[in-house]
């Protein structure tokens, strides 16, 4: 005897209207932290405090032992880091500024973290395992848009701290050209 599964128009709808009240609150939840700035958070020009946060938890678990170890250098290289992304953020069209923090608003909310890293925590608060397993995750995932996040992720990340002087000085690379040539140079 063989069963059929049988959906009927209510039990449907009874889903939908269940899944509607899910994103509903999820997205209430992740938007009434998200109302102001945090006290002793420089206001960026481009980056909402998510992005920020997210951020600050990405760069160190990507970069590793390129940042300076733990203290006011670390620190320092964090924070010039995060200012160069925001230059960087708000140079670009306001349409891509929009991607990017809906891309940071989408992964500060909670039912996304808890989905993707597995935890109730804050960004800042996560573990670097568990930001490292995302981005692990997120890198080999079969949905493309998971391999997007990670790869603007990465990129977000390589940019903040390879834009840094202190960066150039690690991997041999003298600067930019100054010279008659070089931009903004003076030509005989």
């Amino acid at each position: 005897m063989t069963r059929h599964l049988f959906v009927s128009r209510r039990g449907l709808l009874q889903a939908g209207l269940v899944g509607s009240a899910a994103v509903w609150a999820g997205g209430l939840l992740g938007c009434t932290r998200r109302a102001a700035w945090p006290t002793g958070v420089a206001e960026r020009a481009a980056l909402s405090p998510s992005g920020e946060e997210i951020l600050r938890a990405v760069i160190p678990v990507v970069l590793g032992p390129l940042l300076p170890g733990a203290g006011p250098a670390r620190e320092q290289a964090l924070e010039a880091g995060v200012a160069a992304l925001d230059e960087y953020l708000a140079s670009l069209s306001l349409p891509l500024q929009d991607e990017a923090r809906d891309v940071f608003g989408t992964l500060d909310l909670m039912p996304v973290r808890v989905l993707l890293l597995g935890t109730w925590q804050r960004w800042q608060d996560a573990s670097p395992a568990a930001v490292e397993a995302f981005l692990r995750s997120a890198r080999q995932s079969r949905v493309f848009l998971l391999r997007r996040i990670y790869a603007f992720l990465q990129s977000m990340t390589v940019l903040a701290w390879f834009d840094q002087p202190a960066a150039w000085r690690e991997i041999g690379y003298p600067g930019p050209p100054i010279g008659p040539f070089a931009p903004g140079g003076s030509q005989s």
